[in-house]
């Protein structure tokens, strides 16, 4: 199939899927399907192929696929996320499908590859970026909460903008596991890219202790954490 088109119809959305579903591997879906958890139903297709499809779909009308696709299946989801987050389309329109793809997200494997396609937009519109991610972070959807938290774990943990990061990630208070989760994995990279500011922080924060618990071990998990650090590291928990 051509994905470079200029004219994205149902039919060919239709023609889309059922190309997306030749390519389905049973014993992937079986795998992917425990680690992800999401509710959609899921075929089996694997993200080097979703991305090389979204590649070609943004050398044409993108802006019409995005319009006519309904995602059916996780991986349909995932497809629309990458165009959208991959395309070269103005930060004012970016913003617009972003907030609404946003909304769609109902796994955190979904949330995070979608984060991952949006490095140009974040490099080219930085601040633009952080301070709409003000909106996502009082969000009452707790997968908008997710992508904010991945989006400054991905891109923000520099001498600029830590410790505003570390006060926006300690004032989200949330009881949603994969919030959680991704709080802790933001201070456990934090620790590796800001090791000093993190120290400091991890002394005086007043993070929920499942969740502090939670970033200390994964920081020890790390195998860029010394065996000395990590005993230091392991006196801290609550």
């Amino acid at each position: 199939m051509d994905y470079v088109k200029q004219n994205w119809t149902s039919k060919e959305q239709k023609e889309l899927r059922c190309a997306l579903e030749q390519m389905a591997e049973p014993k992937y879906k079986e795998f992917n399907q425990k680690i992800v958890k999401g509710k959609m139903d899921m075929l089996g297709v694997r993200m080097p192929v979703i991305r090389k499809i979204a590649k070609e779909i943004v050398k044409g009308n993108y802006m019409e696929f995005i319009r006519t696709c309904i995602p059916m299946y996780y991986e349909e989801l995932l497809l629309l996320g990458t165009v959208i987050g991959t395309s070269d389309m103005e930060y004012d329109g970016f913003k617009v499908e972003m907030n609404d793809f946003v909304k769609r997200l109902e796994s955190w494997a979904a949330c995070d590859t979608f984060c991952s396609s949006i490095k140009n937009q974040v490099k080219q519109n930085k601040e633009a970026f952080w301070n709409d991610m003000t909106l996502y972070l009082h969000s009452k959807n707790v997968w908008v909460v997710r992508v904010a938290l991945v989006i400054m774990l991905q891109y923000y943990l520099e001498e600029d903008y830590i410790k505003k990061v570390f006060k926006r990630c300690e004032n989200i208070q949330s009881k949603f596991y994969y919030v959680n989760v991704a709080q802790a994995w933001l201070i456990a990279e934090a620790y590796i890219k800001c090791k000093e500011q993190t120290k400091l922080y991890l002394n005086k924060c007043t993070l929920d202790k499942w969740t502090f618990n939670k970033a200390i071990q994964k920081i020890c998990e790390s195998n860029r954490v010394t065996a000395e650090e990590k005993e230091e590291l392991k006196k801290l928990k609550k």
